[in-house]
């Protein structure tokens, strides 16, 4: 699989995250659902910045691309901190929920229709797996640390 292949698995993913959370009302659930959204969304949005983003920088075409996705990453992230803090049980946290999906989902579309088809039109299939390789070993660290941290 090449980078954007990667990629495009992740949000089927987390898409698949998001539809189990909304067809659960047990607090429990929704706990464990949130602790896996909240994991893969962390662990892919930091490979993406670590791997194929400094990749997008080095082309010309596809450099602009980045600081908009970078920041749409930011917003998930403060968002997953504040659903972070919320009990699974209190009608703040679906409602919190309802809003990262709308915000992750708008980059999934985004990423998907207009910054990937720009990566593989002006990345070489080398860098493309380059990418892929860096970002599944990148995935794999910081999945390990959150492993890791968690054990503690």
């Amino acid at each position: 699989m090449d980078a954007v292949e990667l990629i495009k698995s992740d949000h089927r993913k987390v898409e698949k995250i998001f539809s189990q959370i909304e067809k659960t009302e047990d607090p429990d659930k929704l706990y464990e659902y949130f602790n896996e959204l909240y994991t893969e969304l962390n662990v892919h949005a930091q490979a993406e910045e670590l791997t194929l983003y400094p990749a997008m920088r080095d082309h010309q075409e596809t450099e602009d691309l980045v600081e908009e996705a970078e920041e749409e990453h930011d917003e998930a992230k403060i968002l997953l901190e504040e659903i972070k803090s919320l009990s699974p049980s209190s009608p703040e946290f679906k409602e919190k929920i309802r809003q990262l999906k709308e915000e992750v989902l708008h980059h999934v579309e985004e990423e998907e229709s207009e910054i990937l088809p720009q990566v593989s039109e002006y990345m070489s299939e080398a860098e493309l797996n380059q990418v892929a390789e860096e970002f599944q070993d990148t995935k794999s660290r910081l999945q390990d640390d959150i492993s890791e941290a968690a054990s503690r």
